[in-house]
């Protein structure tokens, strides 16, 4: 994730832009076990834990076929179109 697509992201978040997008992404995020509700920045992607997305096993440990969360702001991060989920949820458009 580029510097400028984390400003895009939060200016489209800041003005409620790119809401269909947003919409869909955010529905996944929010089934996900790597999704944590942060107390400043609200649904982020948790950077401190790992989720197999084959069996949608949590680990608090890094391992073989898990992927840690990417620590982003759901909000702003689901909005860029350019963007991808760290483990597969969604990709690019």
């Amino acid at each position: 994730m580029s510097i400028s697509q984390i400003i895009d992201g939060t200016l489209k978040n800041l003005f409620n832009q790119e809401q269909e997008l947003y919409k869909k992404r955010i529905a996944v995020c929010r089934k996900c076990k790597l999704r944590k509700i942060d107390t400043i920045f609200g649904e982020i992607c948790n950077p401190s834990m790992y989720l197999n997305p084959d069996t949608d096993e949590l680990s608090s440990k890094e391992q073989p076929g898990f992927f840690s969360g990417c620590g982003c702001i759901l909000g702003s991060k689901t909005r860029v179109k350019e963007l991808e989920c760290p483990v597969g949820k969604w990709k690019a458009e």
